[in-house]
């Protein structure tokens, strides 16, 4: 009978056998359909509301960052420069050279087209990767991958060859007028996208690192907690809370300078073959060949200094000002529904 009473003092006053029995889970919560329908919404970003953020931050940003665009596109076509007809050593020379022909304004010649473009492009990059995150199991390197070929292939190829003959002219023509230009000069596919094969795969490269790296470093400095938990399902605070804005500006730059540093090869390729003499290379292919054949594999890496440092920025920015303006933008739309709107 001694037996009988013995205790487990590790699971309470219950006899010994009782331990053995499983204990009852707690009843499970079921939330009625109608908080199911609106806690999956919150965890998923609306594609109008990624899209409005993503206009207005490319558009703050590209104002700030295009000096050092205009200088690298300038070095990686060699010096043959029609400002001032001169070879410049460095990105610093290319600057002061143009500030000193035409001011401040002219480090602002070829920006047209990136102030035309660089809403539209933020807006398509950043709903198109959230649009693959809430509808596929892809992680966030390749949902980037597709996100930014998708960009490239219907914004920034034409963006950037407009761009470049823009830098190659050197003249003091209108954006309309330049557009007639071109197309007279090289028609509609040769004018606006050539170089789309490169313009796609430097895309798809470099935003598959940055929105990977990005994402990756925020969870690492504990900005907030990553896009998808351990159990596959997206966070929500991921979509609503920004992390601070030191862990953003970080992790946007050396992201964004680790992508531009990986792709500048196809860069330097992309520009020459979207320049006025693309019809020296057959393709991408050979453009890069006679690169090396006349500069060494070094030349590929031409202009990298100014595009890492205006990437590392542009980057920052642009991930910082999403966070923050989509942040701003999102309960401004929960106001608006809450008077009987939806989106």
């Amino acid at each position: 009978w001694k037996a009988c009473l013995r205790v487990d003092h590790r699971s309470g006053d219950l006899p010994l056998g009782a331990r053995r029995s499983k204990a009852r889970k707690a009843p499970k919560v079921v939330l009625p359909r109608s908080e199911m329908a609106d806690a999956k919404k919150k965890k998923k970003k609306s594609a109008l509301r990624v899209g409005v953020s993503g206009m207005m931050a490319g558009a703050l940003e590209i104002s700030v960052t295009y000096p050092l665009e205009f200088a690298k596109t300038a070095a990686q076509l060699d010096g043959s420069w029609a400002v001032t007809h001169t070879k410049c050593e460095g990105t610093l020379s290319y600057l002061r050279a143009t500030v000193r022909s035409h001011g401040v304004v002219g480090m602002y010649r070829g920006s047209a087209p990136w102030f035309a473009f660089a809403g539209p492009r933020s807006a398509v990059r950043f709903a198109s990767f959230e649009e693959l995150k809430a509808r596929t199991r892809l992680n966030d390197f390749v949902c980037g991958l597709l996100a930014g070929s998708v960009e490239s292939a219907l914004l920034n190829t034409p963006n950037q060859a407009i761009q470049i003959k823009l830098v190659h002219y050197g003249n003091n023509l209108g954006f309309a007028e330049s557009l007639a230009k071109i197309y007279a000069d090289f028609g509609f596919w040769n004018g606006f996208f050539c170089g789309l094969g490169p313009a796609v795969l430097k895309g798809a490269v470099t935003n598959g690192i940055r929105f990977f790296g990005y994402h990756a470093i925020v969870a690492r400095l504990g900005g907030r907690p990553p896009l998808v938990g351990a159990d596959g399902e997206r966070s929500a605070t991921s979509s609503t809370n920004p992390p601070s804005l030191p862990v953003s500006l970080v992790a946007g730059g050396l992201s964004g300078a680790l992508s531009a540093i990986v792709s500048q090869p196809i860069d330097t390729v992309k520009a020459n073959v979207m320049g006025l003499d693309a019809n020296r290379y057959p393709n991408s292919l050979a453009c890069a060949a006679a690169i090396v054949r006349a500069d060494g594999p070094l030349a590929l890496w031409r202009g990298w200094g100014p595009r890492t440092a205006r990437v590392f920025v542009e980057v920052a920015l642009q991930f910082t000002l999403f966070e923050q303006i989509f942040a701003v933008v999102d309960r401004l739309f929960d106001q608006n529904n809450k008077r009987g709107g939806q989106t």
